[in-house]
């Protein structure tokens, strides 16, 4: 067994290292919990120590959540993992017509739809979980169908919709009816309503500037609240990253995994869909996030990464949204879990942490995972100004814009991405998309850039074009975020429109 106050002392150290409010740690292990505890502030401002029943979100480790899901309707024979989605909901389409009549939920479950990520349209978005889905069919795919890997958030809110359909339930009562209850899970929910108005809930923080390592601000949550299910849609990207939970019920999920589907003598998953979840199902091409040499064999199953890890299988998933981080991880073949919740936007030390407990229990001394994350990230934000200019391009000095600035104003429309306004005040063009607004500085000829640090588009470049008669009809931005894919068109439209 690992030395428990060795691994107390190393959060406490590598908390005030990487400067962070609040973790929540949970250890299992061989089915007894063996950690369950909170370390620094949940809330600052109310003087609330964290603790293990203190709330957190979870984010997109929610995903696991709808896989098992999808596998209580595999159990209940309602679903077939490799029947098309067209079967069940016929209405559901991808861009092209292949993908539309193939596509299955393992499909979906395993990221492997050829989509890439196309996250900008529903971040703070005034979409419904169904019109989100129904965007579906606007989305421009990167690669073909089944050839590549790429995480893509909206695939799981199709997944939830498919529970929604197949049992006749929202997602959010389904997953309560068929997961939490049978778990004990008394202290998880849905909605931010939950976390904001409960006595002992963490706060979300995030830095004053975003490529700045100290200093704290309060970072305001996604919205995911009950107006939303008294529309009937719930949270729109809920079955994708809206779960809120605490460290002692996260570490009931992870006894269940490890007991392939079982509570007590309940069989409440089938272990043979349960395996599913966990084995790998798409190979990747490369660590999501940074590749370590102690780990090899990169794959996703459904709602889970699974990877080697010193010679061992781990399954694992993090989650980031606004203001907090999470990570799940288990060594199935040590029987270890893993819980680390962290109140702060990328807070990293999910990850440092949770790598150095593994080690603890592998008996193994060597990895000084923190700091090895922490350079990391330092060097990502070190080379984010510079990224940023990769992408935009080099600065033509000396050069105007074609037109006066009036002439750019006006709201342009994208099928995928819905509208952006371009605006004027007394510094220049404005740049407004779903509700957050920035300013823009001229770049060069008709090329501006989003300026405002905290917009979620910021240092992007958007260039305008002009039609046949030299009106300003369009902008192109790289929104996507992809690479292989030309920028996306926003046009003009008509203000009687």
């Amino acid at each position: 067994m690992a030395d428990m106050e060795k691994i107390r002392k190393m959060i406490n150290e590598e908390l005030a290292n990487w400067d962070l409010p609040s973790i929540g740690v949970g250890i299992v292990k061989d089915g007894e919990v063996v950690l369950a505890e909170g370390f620094g502030m949940a809330n600052i401002e109310k003087n609330l120590a964290s603790n293990p029943d203190a709330l957190y979100q979870i984010g997109s480790c929610s995903k696991a959540f709808t896989a098992a899901a999808c596998a209580k309707l595999v159990d209940m024979g309602k679903l077939e993992w490799d029947k098309p989605i067209h079967n069940y909901m016929p209405w559901v389409e991808f861009k092209d017509t292949f993908t539309t009549m193939n596509v299955t939920v393992r499909d979906l479950l395993c990221h492997r739809t050829g989509l890439p990520r196309h996250d900008a349209y529903w971040i703070n978005g005034p979409q419904s979980r169904y019109e989100c889905v129904y965007n579906l069919r606007n989305m421009t795919p990167a690669w073909s169908f089944r050839s590549h890997w790429c995480y893509q958030n909206t695939c799981f809110v199709l997944a939830g919709m498919l529970v929604e359909t197949l049992s006749g339930k929202s997602w959010e009562d389904f997953v309560q009816e068929e997961i939490f209850n049978p778990l004990g899970m008394t202290r998880s929910f849905f909605y931010v309503d939950d976390i904001a108005n409960d006595g002992n809930a963490s706060v979300g923080y995030g830095r004053v500037m975003p490529t700045d390592l100290t200093g704290w601000k309060r970072v305001d949550f996604l919205k995911s609240d009950r107006e939303d299910k008294a529309a009937g849609v719930g949270a729109p990207y809920g079955p994708a990253g809206s779960i809120v939970s605490t460290v002692n019920d996260m570490l009931k999920w992870v006894q269940f995994n490890l007991n392939n589907g079982k509570v007590g003598e309940e069989q409440v998953i089938s272990e043979e869909n349960m395996k599913e979840l966990h084995k790998p199902q798409m190979l990747m091409s490369a660590a999501l996030l940074v590749p370590f040499p102690e780990e090899d064999m990169y794959s996703y199953g459904m709602g889970w990464f699974t990877e080697m890890f010193r010679g061992h299988l781990r399954v694992q998933h993090g989650g980031n949204i606004n203001g907090y981080s999470a990570l799940v991880t288990m060594v199935p073949d040590q029987n270890l879990g893993i819980v680390t919740l962290v109140n702060f936007d990328n807070g990293f030390m999910t990850y440092g942490a949770s790598y150095q407990i593994t080690d603890e229990f592998l008996g193994v001394e060597d990895g000084d995972w923190n700091n090895r994350w922490r350079e990391i990230v330092k060097q990502v934000f070190a080379s984010a100004p510079e990224q940023m200019k990769m992408l935009r391009g080099e600065k033509i000095e000396g050069t105007s814009p074609s037109h006066d600035l009036d002439a750019f104003t006006g709201t342009f429309r994208n099928a995928t991405y819905g509208d952006v306004v371009i605006g004027k005040d007394e510094n220049g063009l404005t740049f407004t998309y779903n509700k957050a607004s920035s300013p823009m500085e001229h770049f060069h000829y008709d090329t501006f850039t989003i300026t405002d640090v905290h917009h979620l588009l910021s240092g992007m470049n958007v260039l305008f074009k002009t039609d046949k008669a030299g009106t300003v009809n369009e902008l192109d931005i790289g929104i996507t975020l992809e690479p292989t894919l030309p920028d996306e068109a926003f046009i003009r439209i008509k203000e009687e429109a």
